[in-house]
């Protein structure tokens, strides 16, 4: 309620400001002018990637090619030819970006550049900036959602908290959506595929009365599980063993994976003149989702332990491995294995005998899967303001988000039923930003303050169902967290022209966060009888190394981000920029398992100092695009997460990174579209503690070569009286690690996808019908897992979509 009020009290303030400001100001000041803000994004509608997007990069209207920072941008149109429906989507296409995953890709974040967080509890926040409309996501699981109704994307490289007010240390992916305008426009656009794939999408918008505009936009999506679970008719287990598997004889499982069986959101907006230069913008939007339990595979692992115990590596069971550990190169027993002795009951197989029968094929068999498990929805609603106020234009943005989540997914991923892993969480966001744009001769210049509340309530961890074959059977684990969060911060930026073809930039942003955080680990049993499918808190009890009294704890951090630039054009479209940058993320607390050290509950701020220059230019009028930049980053205490056992644990390592991209887009001939777009980068994070040693290690979801492209040829000739495009795209992305530790195990293959669509757009061109094939070539890849090679002798996998073929249909009208 107190954030409500506060969203409220935000918005009324701003309008009054901007009524009174805008009544008290006449002309413009001699000799000064607004900048343009970045305000209402015009309509940018047209496809091909030589096309002239306008950025906001800077919190000011500019095109593209304008901004001396490294961006990759497409516009609706653009995403709509390449099958964009989902937030994480625009990665395949983007160098040095990739995504990192949990629970089998239903949970996935931005890495770019290698700057990445893999700490995937709720209460963490990305070092990759989301904001939609210039509202920032603060919960990780937000950060995924479908497109629809999208005008276009930005994807800002390298540090931008000088202008984004929050955690933007590796970069900022911004996504404006498309705008109510005096014109009536609209569309809609039904999708059939693969596993019964049904998308309808579509939005409506124009004049409500004079001054006042609307749009409303929604879409709504579902699909059938992509991996075949033949559990419990088939377990792939020698018969022998089946009596160690255990049961589960809760309805329902046994459901295939990786399908949605409703995903559906609505948009609103309501844009009014409240004079003739103040302008209100309001949005409301509301999204659910219900899909499969987590879809992760089960690959067969194996620790390999120093004479003290430490796991100092895991490896892939060959075929012929029946070792449930290795030691010393003997053989040995592992606590968590249901079989006494150091072998395991199949050669090649899990503890439990179980060996996948397709490797990370379409092939599984899982007890723990239900196919409508995992939840998650979310509301809020937005306002800006934005006045000329003739010196400047006051801009205020007042934005309310509230998240629900509750996921579960089978642990060892396999037929055993061993343990299960539930994750829930409620987040409440409210964050308020005022800012000030203006221009006076050479300069121009934006300053302003912002403020976000964060109030975090979530719980994660492992339990064992009353069946379980686990010596400790009928208990829940939840790892309880509150975190409360402030953020203050005041910035500003300038940009003076020495010459008209040489600017300075400077910029700074200084920031106040204050955390209070409650954890405490519960152990609840007997759970018989309880709610098999959800958490249970109560009734605990209290047993050392398998609960933690409450621990609270309390930071307050003052960060500084700041940038110095110079853009110089040493002639007309071409743009050469050179810079330092500095961004910083606070500091926060751990959420392992027990037993956890107090002292390692906190952790420090990072801070990254990123040394780049690039260059942007466009040749042979306008046919060709070459954009390309070099960076180097100084990382001090960057908080690398580490996954140990059945938990995360992030600690403070100095690391570093250094790379480049470079991104070509051309029209050679007439009615032949082509982009090809090559990232590379390389990293080390320094001593991080691995089975009792020191050692430096690559960062996690970070490969080094990134590789996509696009070829696009519109028939020249009326096709059936309509127009006819075919296009191939294509993304490929080198071998990366899933864990920090860098064991062999976990370390995920190349991998790459080809795509192909044919589009026709008819004599009437308000109807435009395509069919498509993605991964065409049915890749079966790795994005993401987890290392339980001491729990269950395997690996979680979680692997691509494979190829998916449909049809579109697509109706638009003005």
């Amino acid at each position: 309620m107190k954030m409500k009020l506060a969203l409220m009290t935000g918005v009324m303030l701003s309008c009054l400001w901007g009524n009174v400001a805008h009544a008290g100001t006449g002309d413009d000041a001699a000799g000064a002018a607004p900048a343009t803000p970045a305000a209402a994004p015009a309509p940018q509608d047209a496809g091909g990637p030589l096309q002239d997007i306008v950025v906001t990069a800077q919190r000011r209207s500019q095109k593209l090619q304008d901004v001396g920072i490294a961006i990759t941008a497409f516009n609706g149109a653009q995403m709509h030819q390449l099958g964009f429906t989902s937030s994480t989507d625009l990665a395949k296409m983007a160098p040095n970006v990739a995504i990192s995953t949990s629970f089998g890709g239903q949970t996935s974040q931005f890495t770019m550049r290698g700057v990445t967080q893999s700490d995937y509890n709720d209460h963490v926040e990305s070092v990759i900036a989301v904001y939609v409309d210039d509202t920032y996501i603060a919960m990780q699981q937000g950060q995924m959602f479908g497109l629809f109704d999208v005008d276009h994307v930005e994807i800002l490289k390298g540090p931008q908290g000088t202008l984004f007010g929050r955690n933007a240390t590796g970069g900022v992916v911004n996504y404006l959506t498309k705008r109510p305008t005096d014109r009536f426009d609209g569309y809609l656009d039904a999708t059939y595929g693969s596993y019964n794939n049904v998308r309808l999408e579509g939005g409506v918008g124009g004049a409500l009365v004079e001054g006042v505009r609307g749009r409303l936009s929604g879409f709504y999506e579902r699909y059938d599980g992509y991996i075949k679970n033949t559990y419990p008719e088939q377990t792939y287990v020698p018969a022998a063993y089946q009596a160690g598997l255990g049961k589960n004889s809760l309805p329902g499982a046994g459901s295939d994976l990786g399908g949605v069986k409703g995903n559906w959101a609505l948009r609103g907006q309501i844009e009014a003149d409240l004079g003739p230069k103040t302008q209100l913008w309001i949005s409301a939007t509301y999204n659910t989702s219900v899909a499969s339990t987590g879809p992760y595979q089960n690959k067969a692992t194996v620790a390999v332990l120093d004479s003290a115990g430490n796991i100092i590596n895991a490896i892939d069971a060959a075929p012929n491995q029946t070792c449930q550990g290795i030691q010393n190169g003997q053989c040995v027993h592992m606590a968590y294995s249901p079989y006494a002795g150091t072998t395991r009951p199949v050669a090649g197989g899990d503890f439990y005998g179980y060996r996948d029968p397709d490797g990370n094929g379409p092939l599984t068999a899982s007890d723990y899967t239900f196919g409508n498990a995992n939840t998650f929805t979310n509301w809020g609603f937005s306002a800006k303001l934005t006045s000329d106020l003739g010196f400047a234009t006051l801009t205020s943005i007042s934005d309310f988000k509230h998240f629900d989540k509750d996921f579960s997914l089978d642990l060892e991923a396999g037929p055993e039923n061993q343990f299960v892993w539930h994750n829930v969480a409620n987040e409440k966001t409210f964050s308020q930003e005022l800012r000030l744009n203006g221009k006076s001769g050479g300069l121009t210049w934006v300053t302003g303050g912002y403020f976000l509340y964060v109030l975090n309530h979530s719980a994660s961890g492992l339990g064992a169902l009353p069946e379980s074959t686990y010596s400790f059977p009928a208990f829940d684990q939840p790892r309880v967290v509150k975190l409360d969060t402030k953020s203050y911060s005041a910035f500003a930026q300038v940009e003076y022209a020495v010459k008209s073809n040489l600017s300075l930039i400077g910029g700074v942003r200084v920031s106040r966060e204050v955390k209070d955080y409650d954890f405490q680990v519960l152990l609840v049993t007997p759970t018989t009888g309880l709610d098999p499918y959800h958490w249970n808190y109560s009734p605990t009890i209290s047993f050392p190394g398998f609960s933690q009294d409450l621990y609270q704890g309390h930071l307050a951090n003052t960060l500084w981000s700041w940038k110095g630039q110079i853009d110089w054009h040493p002639a007309e479209k071409v743009l050469i920029y050179a810079g330092v940058t500095q961004g910083a993320k606070s500091g926060s607390f751990n959420a392992g398992g027990p037993p956890l050290a107090v002292s390692a509950i906190p952790y420090k701020p990072e801070r990254l100092i990123s040394y780049e220059a690039g260059i942007k230019s466009t040749w042979f009028d306008r046919r060709l695009r070459f954009n390309a930049a070099g960076f180097y980053y100084d990382y001090k205490n960057y908080q690398a997460a580490q996954w140990l056992g059945a938990s995360t644990l992030i600690i403070n390592a100095d690391a570093y990174i250094y790379g480049g991209e470079a991104e070509l887009a051309a029209t050679p001939v007439n009615n032949l579209d082509m982009s090809v777009n090559l990232g590379y980068q390389t990293n080390k994070v320094k001593n991080v503690p691995v089975g009792g040693q020191l050692l430096d290690r690559q960062v996690t979801f970070a490969p080094h070569w990134t590789l996509s492209g696009l070829l696009r040829y519109s028939v020249p000739k009326p096709v059936a009286g309509g127009k006819m495009a075919f296009q191939i795209d294509g993304s490929y992305q080198s071998s990366s690690f899933q864990n920090l530790n860098n064991f062999s195990a976990n370390k995920m293959p190349g991998w790459g996808i080809m795509n192909l669509k044919l589009d026709w757009t008819a004599p009437d061109p308000r109807w435009q019908v395509s069919v498509f094939a993605r991964n065409v070539l049915n890749s079966w890849y790795q994005t993401g897992g987890f290392d339980l090679s001491a729990i269950c002798g395997c690996n979680e996998v979680a692997v691509g979509k494979p190829r998916w073929i449909g049809g579109q249909v697509r109706y638009s009208f003005r």
